[in-house]
């Protein structure tokens, strides 16, 4: 899943049409005003829908025009008004005016909606003897479009500590397992179905180890989508050979975290031990026993039974009300 976390676009409202000078001849001679108003300009509307394509998909529309009112005609003959344009984007996505840093909307819900420039008033016609006048311009805007991924819990970890392998058991989705590091290169995301009524999504990142710091890797600026965080697993790799041992690798998870972000870690979070059916991990985690600031979980991709009891872990802390 290739997921942008932000872009940038101009948007414009529609001028509103201008005011009709016009009159009406009579027989005396008399001439009568009669000109008719403009329309009003379109706005622009951003609406969050749960099926709209990613924010990226505006690298090919930067520039988002609304319709302009048509000018007022004789015989008080009203200018129609020009059409919103409607702009549909993620839920999720936050609405950011550029120039001024501020945030304008953040669409939190499918159908929230707002007018992020209104089209401009259209002008007036001298029906009455009222002064002619233009329509206003519409109104221009550069905007920055922020979208982080919508996830019950987060999955982080050091290359190789089975992420992917967790993802696809609990999930049933088909992500690439391979024996070489780095092999999640995005932010991937699937549904954990807990029962006939109860489901969770999941986020698997990709790995994070001491060069991500650096840069290296596939870097860490996919972290920002842990603002909207719920909940964060650790997930650890007794045997991993990126790190001297689990506490290592908990440390160096949680110094990258704060690195990028230390208001990260205080969302609520649990540590998962992966491949706990290899009786070496097993022995790791005997030799090497280590106090952690969160529950921790013990779980193989292979043994049913830890997978169902993980469900269980989700069921209490991601639906419970607490964690909301």
């Amino acid at each position: 899943m290739l997921v942008s976390d932000h872009i940038h676009l101009t948007v414009q409202s529609g001028s509103g049409g201008n005011g009709c000078e016009s009159y009406n001849h009579r027989t005396d001679r008399k001439a009568v005003p009669n000109g008719g108003d403009g329309g009003r300009g379109g706005s622009i509307v951003f609406r969050a829908d749960e099926h709209a394509p990613g924010i990226s998909s505006f690298k090919f529309r930067q520039h988002i025009v609304a319709e302009t009112g048509v000018h007022g005609g004789p015989n008080k003959c009203r200018g129609r008004n020009g059409k919103d344009t409607l702009v549909l984007v993620p839920v999720g996505t936050r609405l950011f005016d550029r120039e001024k840093n501020l945030l304008i909307r953040h669409l939190v819900q499918a159908g929230d909606e707002v007018v992020v420039v209104p089209g401009g008033r259209g002008g007036v016609g001298n029906q009455g003897g009222k002064k002619v006048s233009t329509g206003e311009p519409g109104q221009l805007l550069d905007l920055e479009l922020r979208y982080r991924l919508r996830a019950d819990a987060f999955f982080v970890g050091l290359p190789n500590s089975g992420k992917s392998t967790l993802m696809n058991a609990l999930t049933h989705t088909h992500l690439k397992t391979e024996a070489y590091p780095f092999t999640t290169q995005s932010p991937e995301v699937g549904v954990c179905k807990l029962s006939d009524y109860e489901q969770v999504t999941l986020c698997e990142f990709p790995s994070l180890y001491a060069g991500s710091l650096e840069g290296r890797g596939v870097g860490m600026d996919f972290l920002i989508h842990l603002e909207d965080a719920r909940f964060v697993f650790y997930v650890i790799d007794p045997l991993s050979p990126f790190s001297e041992s689990p506490a290592k690798s908990f440390q160096m998870l949680r110094k990258i975290v704060s690195e990028f972000n230390p208001q990260f870690l205080e969302i609520p979070s649990a540590v998962l031990f992966t491949k706990m059916d290899l009786k070496e991990a097993v022995a790791v985690m005997k030799k090497k026993k280590f106090k952690l600031p969160f529950p921790a979980l013990s779980v193989s991709s292979e043994d049913k039974k830890s997978l169902e009891k993980l469900k269980l872990y989700f069921r209490e802390v991601l639906l419970n009300d607490a964690h909301a």
